[in-house]
């Protein structure tokens, strides 16, 4: 096969003379363990291991998980598929969590997850709240909570704003003021 000079590298192909030898993608001869005899890995082992975390899918390390698990003796024996499963709800309560403080975050007009979000995201979920009811977190506060009683029931009535003028007030004062000068008969003093 003949290269065109100008064509990118990246696209040129070299041809084996050998077909016996594998070759990848960029033309790099790939060793089987009967090439390489200091290799102790065997073919079935040759590929590359995966965790538990990405063969389950998920974030949390299970290997973590299982050693908190056999470290805290729970139990005499522990299953492997314990650890993955419990660092599959730890994995999906953070998560929870976490999105429901984000969206407190969000309210509040801010960036930054703070304790005060997480508590408010705890406590205003029903679930959360119930799984979790005694838990303190530090910095966290407390929930907003005025009782009923304190609350004003009737709105307040705004007072009517009298103006005192100097005439309003001596013509008050001249019909409510009694006559001293008129004869009363049923008055008797002594």
């Amino acid at each position: 096969m003949v290269t065109d000079s100008s064509a990118n590298n990246n696209y040129t192909l070299r041809l084996s003379t050998d077909s016996s030898e594998d070759r990848d993608y960029n033309n790099n001869i790939i060793q089987t363990s009967d090439q390489n005899p200091s290799s102790k890995k065997t073919n079935s082992t040759n590929k590359r291991r995966t965790s538990r975390s990405q063969q389950s899918g998920l974030v949390f390390s299970v290997s973590r998980v299982e050693n908190h698990l056999r470290n805290g003796r729970y139990a005499p024996r522990i299953s492997p598929k314990a650890a993955v499963f419990l660092a599959g709800v730890l994995e999906y309560l953070v998560a929870d969590i976490l999105e429901l403080a984000g969206d407190m975050t969000f309210i509040g007009k801010r960036k930054r997850v703070t304790p005060r979000d997480i508590t408010l995201a705890i406590k205003n979920d029903h679930e959360l709240a119930k799984l979790c009811p005694n838990v303190t977190i530090p910095e966290g506060g407390v929930q907003p909570y005025i009782h009923e009683v304190l609350l004003n029931k009737k709105p307040r009535r705004r007072t009517r704003r009298v103006r005192f003028d100097e005439t309003s007030f001596s013509n008050k004062n001249k019909s409510t003021t009694p006559d001293y000068d008129t004869d009363d008969s049923d008055v008797q003093m002594e």
